[in-house]
């Protein structure tokens, strides 16, 4: 029946499919990219998203905590899908990735992206000399070196980094030919950008906050916050818990699972489009410390005025 809601569900996803007469839409959980952080419980505007809490039996996880869609409740606003840090929930209007509330302008877009240093290279055909009509460009990579051993590729937790690379006979590399980037995967945790040598990577991160863990307290024998940190931020290294927030995507994850409450995970602010309406101030407080959106609120408010009084002025 047209508009009304069919749910699939396999191993690995659940998928629910709406088709309208103008658009069909398309809500997709990848159940195992998906750690159970909340994010989408806390802001989905008609509580449609349950969280079932983690199993952890003696300091293991035994099965981590997992979200369930409500199909007769859920309106495919797609908040969940625009905020989801993890792209574990994915959102499809007549095939296209995108949101409702991105498509109608109600939510932001989120600043966030990676980038490799390139430059753009001018050839000239040798028979002519700077004849702008024989003349052809191409893009090369402006900082990478082979001495860096490809420890993007090697450092990114869910391999969205692909080093091509030139050999000689004897199989050793001789050139970086490309880096490509699958940013379907990348969770912009900056992995990357600091293990690189040679400074060719950048990466901007969509949150900014702080991860805090008081390791004094926290048991030798706990994994549990390293199995669920999908950048590696948490790792046990000789027996010892390394904490790395420059790594944090700021999930919390971990804060929700830590069977000893020895974690905290605070974001202080979003990155994103300049955008104010009900339903994206509404998400905001849910994601953020008040303090931090009570300050980001009056920055936005003086800015507003300022645009004004600017206005007038040129008028």
């Amino acid at each position: 029946m047209r508009g009304k809601i069919k749910e699939l569900e396999t191993r690995n996803k659940v998928k629910l499919q709406r088709r309208l007469l103008s658009n069909s839409y398309l809500l997709e959980l990848n159940k195992e990219l998906c750690n159970g952080c909340g994010i989408c419980v806390d802001v989905c505007p008609k509580e449609a998203i349950e969280l079932t809490s983690a199993e952890v039996d003696k300091y293991t996880l035994i099965k981590k905590p997992k979200i369930n869609i409500a199909s007769k409740t859920c309106i495919f606003c797609g908040e969940c899908a625009a905020l989801c840090p993890l792209k574990a929930v994915v959102m499809k209007i007549n095939g296209g990735e995108t949101s409702v509330v991105e498509k109608n302008e109600t939510f932001p877009l989120l600043i966030k992206g990676i980038e490799v240093s390139k430059e753009k290279v001018i050839d000239y055909d040798s028979n002519f000399f700077a004849d702008s009509l024989n003349k052809s460009d191409h893009t090369e990579l402006s900082k990478c070196n082979p001495e860096c051993e490809l420890i993007c590729q090697y450092e990114c937790p869910t391999e969205a980094i692909k080093v091509s690379v030139q050999k000689s006979d004897s199989g050793q590399i001789e050139n970086i030919v490309d880096v490509l980037i699958d940013e379907s995967k990348c969770i912009y945790c900056k992995r990357c950008e600091l293990a690189c040598p040679f400074d060719a990577i950048k990466v901007q991160k969509p949150f900014k906050g702080r991860l805090e863990v008081d390791t004094s307290t926290c048991p030798k024998n706990c994994d549990v916050c390293q199995v669920i940190c999908p950048s590696g931020a948490i790792k046990r290294v000789d027996g010892k818990l390394v904490v790395s927030p420059d790594f944090c995507v700021f999930c919390s994850a971990c804060e929700k699972v830590c069977p000893d409450k020895v974690i905290t995970v605070k974001r202080d602010e979003v990155f994103c489009s300049d955008i104010e309406t009900g339903a994206w101030l509404t998400a905001l407080k849910k994601l953020v410390l008040f303090d931090s959106f009570r300050k980001n609120a009056l920055v936005r408010a003086s800015k507003r005025r300022f645009n004004i009084v600017d206005k007038r002025v040129k008028d």
